[in-house]
């Protein structure tokens, strides 16, 4: 029973230390993918492969970004 006991007084909350980490990170990579998006979309070198490679970089940043925005407002509230 103590072994239960242990196991079930040990709390694990997610450290916002890695949520502000996190944050960082994928705030730096999507305003560079988005920058390189749009440097490149006006030059001779967008073609459909590179406009494809950018979408998909950019799109799991930018989902990324709105759920850290989402907890955020939900730490707030």
């Amino acid at each position: 029973m103590s072994l239960i006991a242990a196991i079930s007084n040990v709390q694990t909350s997610f450290p916002s230390e890695v949520v502000s980490q996190t944050e960082v990170l994928v705030t730096l990579s999507l305003v560079i993918s988005l920058g390189i998006g749009l440097l490149i979309s006006d030059s001779k070198y967008l073609t459909l492969n590179a406009s494809s490679t950018l979408e998909a970089c950019s799109n799991p940043l930018l989902l990324t970004f709105a759920g850290i925005v989402v907890y955020k407002i939900m730490l707030i509230v």
